[in-house]
């Protein structure tokens, strides 16, 4: 006999299903000292009851019984989401090939013919359970990996100062927002840039600055809508991607984020301090000019230049003509 399974498993539980009392005691006398521990049922029933209630490692199943047979056992444990992922081994008396067709048809992980060689059904339980632990290490593996995977692209979605979603992912979902605009219609997009921010870092340092970002951050992501994108353009400089918006729920949001700026205390615990921002709007498909996701930023950005040109603390939306048609302080 080879040594028990590798894994990190210390002691198995086995299931042996069969009418013939002197299987279970070959079966009890074979495995005595050893890692596992065996647990009889005498009819296809009782063993379904018992594999259901014990959870075994697997299953030793006879195929002829009285009643419920092994065939049919081995079909209900294998259809049964909470028992089929136990391995099942099959013995039989029987040669017949047709019955081994049916017996891995219905799920089946191993066929003995009786009468069987106890080191040969060692050897092949031993191989079903290394095989399905090394499966449930891979399956973990994959879990993992995959869990990894997520969290790594989530952070690389993400502005690690501000918690927004960075640059990169703002370009990513501004793409993917215009394509669903040109068949259904309506995007938006507010730049906001925090009104001398540069006079923060240079008299409070840097540390500040940062604090000042997190809390702007905050404001933006409450001034925005469930379904907008709020990121971290660059710098002080900031953006709301509204899908499905027209120009004047553009206006609102980004009149709802100046207005909290202007009302809100920056650095409260520290230096308290007062700050203003300045916002430009652009609207697709409002504008002949809006013609690509590049386009719909020039004209965001465009409309922020004149927002800060009209004194700053200032939403502007672009028209199309370079004229302030909607400014609101």
């Amino acid at each position: 006999m080879g040594p028990p399974p590798s894994d990190v498993r210390t002691r198995y539980r086995l299931l042996v299903v069969d009418d013939d009392p002197e299987t279970h005691r070959l079966v009890h006398t074979w495995f005595q000292g050893q890692p596992y521990d065996v647990v009889g049922a005498a009819n296809g029933r009782e063993g379904l009851q018992k594999a259901r209630s014990e959870r075994p490692d697997l299953v030793l199943m006879d195929v002829k019984m009285p009643g419920l047979d092994g065939i049919s056992a081995a079909r209900s444990l294998k259809s049964d989401p909470a028992t089929r992922h136990i391995p099942v081994v099959l013995l039989t008396a029987c040669r017949d090939v047709a019955e081994k067709v049916e017996a891995f048809a219905v799920g089946a992980d191993d066929y003995v013919t009786k009468p069987f060689d106890l080191e040969e059904v060692d050897a092949r339980i031993r191989g079903i359970l290394h095989r399905r632990e090394a499966l449930a290490v891979l399956e973990n593996r994959v879990v993992e990996l995959t869990s990894r995977s997520v969290h790594l692209a989530e952070m690389l979605g993400l502005d690690e100062k501000t918690g927004l979603a960075n640059f990169r992912e703002f370009q990513r979902r501004l793409r993917e927002e215009w394509r669903r605009a040109e068949r259904y219609g309506g995007l938006s997009l507010v730049m906001l840039d925090l009104d001398d921010f540069k006079k923060v870092n240079d008299t409070l340092g840097h540390p500040a600055g940062d604090r000042c970002l997190q809390e702007f951050a905050a404001l933006v992501r409450r001034g925005a809508r469930d379904t907008d994108l709020a990121a971290r353009y660059g710098g002080e400089e900031f953006a709301v991607v509204l899908p499905q918006a027209g120009a004047e729920d553009a206006r609102r949001v980004a009149e709802r984020i100046r207005a909290a700026v202007h009302e809100f205390l920056f650095l409260a615990e520290a230096t308290p301090l007062r700050m203003t921002v300045s916002a430009g709007i652009a609207t697709y498909p409002s504008y002949p000019h809006i013609d690509s996701p590049e386009a719909l930023l020039l004209a965001a950005d465009r409309a922020l230049y004149r927002a800060k040109a009209l004194g700053k603390d200032t939403t502007f939306a672009d028209d199309g003509l370079g004229t302030p048609e909607t400014a609101q302080r």
